[in-house]
C-alpha cells in the first residue's frame, strides 16, 4: 500500500499561529502546484487534511486536478499550538488517530495533508527506530519534512515500511 504524507506548503509570512493559521505566501502557491502535479499521477485512492488553512490551500491544486476525489478533515491531524499542547499530547492524538484508521489507510492509496508534527508522529509510529527510512532533511526544530514536501511510502503487509521523500526545493 502506498501512503503519501504532504507537508503544507510555504505559508505567507504572519506572525499569527493560532487556528485556523496563516493562508499560503506566493511560495507556496507554487509549491501547492509542484504538490499537486505530482499527486495527480498517483494511484490516490483517499485523503485525510488538517483543517488548518495552509493545509487546505496546499490540497486545493490537487482537488481541481482529482474533482471526484474528497478529503475527509482530521482535526487530530493539526499542528501543536507549543504554549497550549505538550508535544506528548500530539503524539498520543496522531498515533491514537493513525491506529484507529490503520485499516482504512492501509486498504488503498492515500494521502494525508497536514503539518510538521503529526508527519513526524506518523513517521515514528511506522519507523520507531529511525533504521527503515532515510531521512536526508532535518530542521532545526527537528521536523523531517520540509515545506510543500511528500513522503512517498509503501507499507507492508506485516507493517514494514520503505520509501522516502519527494523534497520540492522551490
Amino acid at each position: 500500500m502506498k501512503l503519501y504524507l504532504v507537508r503544507h506548503a510555504q505559508p505567507a509570512p504572519k506572525e499569527y499561529r493560532g487556528f485556523p493559521g496563516p493562508a499560503l505566501g506566493e511560495k507556496g502557491k507554487e509549491q501547492a502546484l509542484a504538490i499537486a502535479q505530482y499527486l495527480a499521477k498517483k494511484d490516490i485512492q483517499a485523503v485525510y487534511c488538517s483543517d488548518y488553512l495552509r493545509v487546505g490551500q496546499t490540497y486545493a491544486p490537487y482537488a481541481q486536478l482529482v474533482p471526484a476525489l474528497q478529503p475527509k478533515v482530521v482535526q487530530a491531524l493539526r499542528e501543536r499550538e507549543k504554549e497550549i499542547e505538550p508535544h506528548e499530547s500530539l503524539e498520543q492524538r496522531v498515533q491514537d488517530w493513525y491506529r484507529g484508521e490503520q485499516q482504512q489507510l492501509w486498504a488503498r492509496p492515500t494521502a494525508i495533508f497536514s503539518h510538521c508534527g503529526p508527519i513526524n508522529m506518523i513517521l515514528e509510529y511506522l519507523d520507531p527506530k529511525k533504521e527503515l527510512l532515510d531521512y536526508p532533511y532535518t530542521c532545526p526544530y527537528g521536523c523531517h519534512t520540509p515545506l510543500g514536501s511528500i513522503w512517498e511510502l509503501e507499507i507492508g503487509e506485516a507493517g514494514g515500511v520503505e520509501g522516502g521523500l519527494w523534497w520540492n526545493p522551490k
